[in-house]
């Protein structure tokens, strides 16, 4: 059978995404079925419908009827019309348990009420980094910043399409979170979830971590992955307590396994500079600690901006180098998303980046089906990137930008990115 027969809507544009899969942002009350799509208000007074809001029940119903939802799934939708690999195809691609679908998809096939398999969950903001492209709507940090120095009107007034998202706050948090635990243990729904996904903020100064490890800690799921995305910056004893509370559970089998996302963008200053906060060489120490624990599956995630991608080809030789002595099961997984804010690699235009792109399609492992896939991902990712144009009014306010960061932060981006100075 082959894995895309094992999602049983073959119409075509069905994404498992829309039924297998739920985000819960619970700083602000609101849920989504993809990353690219709107936030959706979750209803204080009925929180099991996260799953099954009346949006997310029009986008199937538009799907189980080969039409794409106008819910940013058009990004998806251009991405096939133009010969690209969308992130629809590589969720299809990467489907390879039957037991990941719904239950009620085994009974009835056209079903547009669903229990996910699939949650991930982003609790606080709360973060020890401000990286350049974030704000305090996801980091701590960023929001200490914008209290200390202020907001960064300089760009707005010029009209330079700059905002810096606000932190939310969701004043039925609490009550969210109860609502949530008790969803998961009615009916022994927690049974049926494959994949549950913890994000920040930073995970590993987070409360809710401990929890959620809590919660699989006493409802054992056999069949269960549970992921951490971290940019692996802790304490000593904060990092130790949590490797030694995964491998306790791992040995007791309370879940299936662990995965590790750890985030990263390029390996030299560069990626210092645009994760505020990162020490490199601890990164790198905790890294290869994660990296010596069984049963755990590692990954790093990269956010691809205009002032890491020239240098990601970097990245890739590490982790070759980390990939060198590693099983072809157990090899580092690569994923990536593309930065979509100031500091977007559109912005420089395609041209810029053509020598890179050789450079990382000769690095790209290709190892495995997986990263058969990957790079696949990777390569309409590059098409989208080099078919953009040089844009000169961005680039002077995205110097604009860093040189207010550089005031606030005691960094220098000139001295990190020379080539961008005479742009």
């Amino acid at each position: 059978m082959s894995k895309k027969k094992l999602f049983p809507i073959h119409t075509a544009t069905a994404c498992p995404l829309k039924w297998n899969w739920s985000t819960v942002f619970f700083q602000s009350g609101t849920s989504s079925s993809c990353h690219r799509n709107k936030k959706l208000p979750i209803p204080t007074d009925n929180f099991e419908s996260f799953h099954n809001l009346a949006k997310k029940l029009e986008d199937r119903e538009r799907m189980l009827k080969g039409l794409w939802p106008k819910n940013a799934c058009e990004y998806c939708s251009v991405v096939e019309k133009n010969g690209g690999y969308s992130d629809r195809m590589n969720q299809l691609s990467q489907l390879s348990d039957p037991s990941n679908v719904p239950p009620e998809l085994a009974q009835n096939p056209m079903a547009t009420k669903v229990t996910p398999t699939f949650i991930e969950v982003y609790f606080r903001n709360t973060c020890n980094m401000a990286c350049v492209y974030c704000g305090p709507h996801y980091s701590s940090k960023w929001e200490e910043e914008l209290k200390s120095h202020g907001p960064i009107q300089a760009l707005q007034e010029k009209k330079a399409k700059f905002s810096v998202q606000k932190a939310q706050v969701n004043t039925d948090y609490d009550k969210h979170k109860k609502q949530f635990w008790d969803y998961l243990s009615s009916g022994d729904r927690y049974k049926s979830i494959r994949w549950f996904s913890f994000l920040g903020g930073e995970p590993l100064v987070i409360p809710e971590l401990d929890e959620c490890l809590d919660f699989w800690d006493s409802h054992p799921n056999d069949k269960l992955t549970f992921q951490v995305v971290t940019n692996l910056k802790a304490n000593e004893a904060r990092f130790t307590k949590f490797i030694d509370k995964i491998k306790r559970m791992s040995e007791q089998k309370k879940v299936y396994k662990f995965k590790i996302i750890a985030s990263i963008d390029c390996f030299g200053p560069e990626t210092e500079y645009v994760r505020h906060g990162m020490n490199l060489h601890k990164w790198t120490e905790n890294f290869q600690s994660v990296l010596s624990l069984k049963n755990v599956d590692v990954g790093i995630n990269v956010a691809v901006s205009s002032l890491t991608l020239p240098t990601f080809p970097r990245l890739l030789d590490k982790i070759n180098e980390w990939n060198h002595p590693r099983s072809k099961n157990d090899r580092i997984i690569l994923s990536f998303n593309i930065d979509t804010s100031l500091t977007s690699p559109t912005v420089l235009g395609g041209d810029f980046f053509k020598e890179t792109f050789k450079q990382c399609d000769e690095k790209m492992p290709v190892n495995t089906l997986r990263d058969i896939s990957v790079k696949k991902h990777w390569k309409s990712l590059e098409k989208e990137i080099l078919k953009s144009k040089f844009d000169k009014e961005k680039v002077e306010s995205l110097k604009d930008y860093l040189a207010i960061l550089d005031s606030r932060r005691n960094t220098d981006w000139k001295k990190t990115f020379p080539w961008l100075v005479d742009l």
